[in-house]
């Protein structure tokens, strides 16, 4: 009897929780992603200038994390390192590092990509113009 209870109470409870969720997803689903103000959707205009500046400094930030990593990994004493876990905390170091890079560099092909859809959407906007002045 008491399994019962605590099974049909632990249904009870998730088709709660999904009833609950599920109005929250859909006002999620709706709205773009927001960064640095800019909404990311695929409708409307975006401003591809304001997103690679924000990923341009993402990436500088990750730099920074970097450059502090690896200032402090040259000013640990050697004595730090011996022993199983002074070798665990050089490898974590040397992955925090590792991964730092990778998300500067994620953010530099991010803020690429949007320098030149900025690019795209000047292109566009003159030629718009161009085709107004004439017509």
């Amino acid at each position: 009897m008491k399994t019962e209870t605590i099974k049909y109470f632990t249904i009870l409870s998730v088709f709660a929780f999904m009833i609950i969720a599920m109005p929250v997803n859909s006002m999620a689903a709706g709205q773009g992603e927001e960064v640095n103000g800019t909404v990311l959707s695929g409708k409307g205009n975006v401003d591809h200038n304001a997103l690679a500046h924000y990923y341009e400094d993402q990436a500088k930030e990750m730099q920074a994390k970097i450059e502090e990593q690896v200032e402090a990994f040259n000013h640990k004493p050697s004595t730090s390192f011996l022993g199983r876990n002074g070798q665990r905390i050089k490898k974590h170091v040397v992955y925090k590092i590792h991964e730092f890079e990778k998300a500067a560099e994620e953010n530099l092909q991010k803020a690429a990509h949007h320098n030149k859809m900025a690019e795209e959407q000047a292109y566009q906007q003159k030629f718009a113009e161009s085709d107004r002045i004439k017509g």
